[in-house]
């Protein structure tokens, strides 16, 4: 798919080209404040002309509510049966007993779950979401986003988002956006581990995205196990349940074999399957179990360690660094 946008007499400021849309699959835009983000959603959705015609229910970044009661706003534009699933999902979210309340006193997090429960509830194949977590308190972000991933269900999605945690709560794909143009997509494990080049990791980072099964809570941490190894983190998932884990490359450690662990949870033996000189930055990949651990490592830490491949080393991750979102 091929997407632009042109004033008069200026060069494009968005020109996105070979866009991997696919229905049943969430796609994560991604990219810094002024990458042309929410006009790609706009574009896509109808708001801006040049886009693609198709069936979509969209989520502006600044969602709408008018003067009346809030129960009326959320049914504004359904019919019957929409407006009865729309207040199921806004009970979900919390909302049901402020549906009888006039909406103009709602906080933005309030407002905002009336908005996404009234989207969702709608029947087209596309949804086209725009900072859908953004407005929504730190601590409920989680339950929110299990609740948005559910009801898009089989359908097609796109998400807007400058946030990791939201990605790598909501997408299955990441389109990755700088400057109006498309640098990378693919599956966001893949994109998060192995940016395609240094403007892409500047905007990503270099990251460890792995599906787990929460197995305990420890206090104020959680455990997770990914394939033959145990997780330690942060968030809150159900034991038993799907789970992601998510930590950036720079909160990894290389750790002598016989160091003690201190206050590092999460300590992996494994082999280095690659070795990546990055100028200021060293970035390695190292095999433990079936899964692979990046870590990025400053040219003075890896000439202390020395490792070289197929060599074996001690990968460090302190819990508090680790976040453990549901979802699968």
């Amino acid at each position: 798919m091929r997407v632009s946008l042109r004033y008069p007499g200026r060069d494009p400021v968005l020109n996105v080209d070979g866009l991997e849309l696919v229905e049943g699959r969430r796609t994560v835009i991604f990219g810094p404040n002024g990458a042309g983000k929410t006009t790609l959603l706009r574009l896509l959705a109808g708001t801006l002309p040049g886009g693609p015609e198709w069936e979509c229910a969209y989520l502006p970044q600044v969602p709408h509510l008018f003067r009346g009661g809030t129960g009326w706003n959320l049914g504004l534009g359904l019919d019957a049966r929409q407006s009865a699933r729309a207040t199921e999902l806004a009970a979900r979210l919390g909302m049901g007993d402020r549906l009888s309340e006039p909406a103009t006193p709602l906080s933005g997090g309030e407002r905002q779950r009336i908005a996404v429960s009234r989207v969702l509830a709608r029947p087209e194949p596309w949804v086209l979401l725009d900072e859908p977590l953004a407005p929504i308190d730190a601590e409920d972000r989680a339950a929110v986003a299990g609740l948005i991933a559910e009801a898009v269900g089989e359908r097609g999605a796109v998400i807007v988002t400058h946030d990791l945690e939201t990605a790598a709560a909501l997408g299955s794909h990441m389109a990755v956006l700088v400057e109006g143009r498309l640098r990378q997509q693919g599956p966001l494990g893949e994109v998060l581990s192995h940016p395609s080049d240094s403007r892409v990791a500047a905007v990503v980072g270099v990251s460890n995205l792995w599906e787990g099964v929460g197995v305990a809570r420890r206090g104020s941490f959680a455990v997770a196990k990914v394939g033959s190894i145990q997780v330690w983190g942060v968030g809150n998932i159900e034991i038993g349940a799907p789970c992601r884990v998510l930590f950036r490359g720079e909160s990894v450690a290389m750790l002598g074999a016989g160091e003690g662990s201190g206050s590092v949870r999460n300590r992996w033996a494994g082999r280095v399957a690659e070795i990546r000189q990055g100028g200021r930055w060293v970035e390695l990949k190292v095999e433990v179990g079936a899964v692979e651990v990046t870590a990025v490592i400053t040219p003075g830490a890896m000439d202390e360690m020395g490792p070289e491949i197929g060599s074996t080393v001690v990968t460090g991750v302190k819990a508090s660094a680790v976040r453990l979102l549901p979802g699968g």
